[in-house]
């Protein structure tokens, strides 16, 4: 039920930390941030209009269908020769085992179970910047749905919780051999700095699911023909379903990688989200616009999610060097104003009030999460531009870069916590939206939704000490 202004609960700082995690929930935290959770605490969720709600709703059908229809176009720039170049963006820079692991037979129905958007709050609705297949924030997303939801609020999630509706997802995709699968989420040390929220969420579902843990790589056996770890008495408890934590650019740093490739090719464990590098590539943002493959998108998407992602997605561009023909241009068109342009080298001329551009990494490179990569044109002086525009041509061949129109968020009024006094401050800020969705039985759910609101003088919004994190609610507050 929606709620308006004169219902929210009215609640202090005291009473949010008294119900959230007594234990920091990402990396190494600051004393002075309040509750250890290392960012700014809210007295309220974000609030969502019923539009923005059923949209969001929506998206999650979208682009899972959107993963569905990557996979068939990859399959398709396979074997037929006129769509080879597809191939050659998608196996960029990847070694030649793991793309031949990706195209076995036994994981062609199999796609990320967990899809994360990051969607930017704008004036005229949200934009979508890039599609996360490994997502961090599970544990924050659960831990503050438990907290505000503990505190009166009627959120946006799942109606048993994250963590259930976590669970529930992992066991409805498994195999069905055994009624009570051991799972095991994998955290390599390149992803350690969710090690904690993971852990919370974990330790969260033991509590009516007892089969789960969360595992270094190297903690990995092979035993009889079945993937395992030594319990604390030193027995060993094989796993049957293992959630994918770590990146697949970092495999050759993955302790007993061999061992997972092995029992997952084998039959001995189900994983996702699955070893294939195609569908964690931002690139394919830029192919949707792509006018030449706008039939094959219409014939798998349908014309209402084909329609959304063409709504949802900045106009985007993979960054290659290569020089065109005389005769031809980029496409979709680049023009900044009325001037057409014909070749990416020309980017370069571009002035700082035309270069509202975003150049990042498409995947498959360290460089490709966490907003690490991202260089915004206006804000470069002309020397950084041209760097960040040599970097991106350099890399083409073993890391594409995506150009994408930059996407202004909407400046709106925000409340949070001061951390020392307790009392509630104003500010004005941005808001990036990560709903999570989880895939079951075929279906994508909308499970949770978590709000980041940063000072509006931030322009990459992340989690960050200064920003504020929270979930989301429906409200007629508009």
């Amino acid at each position: 039920m929606n709620q308006t202004c004169q219902n929210f609960p009215q609640i202090t700082l005291g009473q949010l930390q008294n119900v959230l995690p007594e234990t920091p929930l990402y990396g190494q935290v600051e004393p002075e941030i309040s509750s250890l959770v290392g960012w700014q605490l809210s007295p309220s969720p974000y609030p969502l209009t019923t539009s923005q709600v059923e949209t969001l709703h929506e998206i999650g059908f979208a682009l899972f269908s959107l993963f569905k229809a990557t996979d068939s176009l990859y399959k398709a720039s396979l074997k037929e020769e006129a769509m080879g170049w597809i191939q050659q963006l998608f196996n960029a820079g990847k070694p030649p085992e793991l793309i031949r692991y990706a195209q076995m037979n036994r994981f062609k129905n199999q796609f990320p179970l967990v899809i994360r958007p990051d969607l930017l709050v704008t004036e005229t609705g949200f934009s979508l910047c890039e599609v996360d297949a490994v997502p961090g924030g599970l544990g924050f997303t659960g831990a503050l749905q438990q907290a505000y939801s503990a505190l009166g609020f009627d959120l946006l999630a799942a109606p048993e919780g994250l963590p259930k509706a976590f669970l529930e997802m992992l066991l409805r995709n498994a195999p069905q051999e055994q009624k009570e699968p051991m799972i095991a989420l994998v955290v390599s040390d390149e992803a350690s700095d969710y090690r904690l929220e993971l852990q919370w969420l974990v330790n969260h579902i033991q509590t009516f699911y007892p089969k789960i843990t969360l595992i270094h790589p190297k903690e990995l056996l092979l035993e009889r023909q079945q993937l395992g770890y030594l319990d604390q008495r030193g027995q060993f408890v094989s796993i049957q379903i293992l959630y994918r934590f770590f990146e697949l650019f970092d495999l050759p740093n993955i302790p007993q990688i061999e061992l997972i490739q092995y029992a997952v090719k084998k039959g001995l464990v189900y994983c996702t989200p699955p070893f294939k590098p195609h569908l964690e590539e931002k690139l394919v943002l830029a192919l949707v616009h792509y006018p030449f493959l706008e039939d094959f998108w219409r014939s798998q998407l349908g014309e209402a999610h084909f329609s959304l992602l063409k709504t949802l997605i900045p106009e985007s561009w993979v960054l290659d060097p290569a020089p065109l023909p005389p005769m031809s241009q980029v496409t979709p068109p680049l023009v900044f104003q009325d001037k057409m342009i014909r070749d990416f080298s020309q980017l370069s001329t571009l002035t700082q009030k035309q270069r509202e551009l975003v150049i990042k990494p498409s995947g498959f490179s360290p460089l490709a999460w966490g907003s690490r990569g991202v260089s915004i044109g206006h804000d470069l002086s002309q020397v950084n531009w041209q760097e960040a525009l040599d970097n991106a041509f350099s890399s083409f061949h073993h890391t594409p870069y995506l150009l994408q129109r930059f996407k202004n968020t909407k400046v709106e009024p925000y409340t949070f916590f001061n951390s020392v006094s307790g009392q509630i401050e104003s500010a004005e800020g941005r808001t990036r939206l990560c709903p999570y969705y989880f895939v079951t039985e075929g279906t994508p759910r909308l499970s949770g939704v978590l709000a980041t609101t940063c000072p509006k003088n931030k322009k990459i919004i992340h989690g960050m000490r200064e920003g504020v994190m929270r979930p989301a609610m429906p409200s007629d507050l508009f």
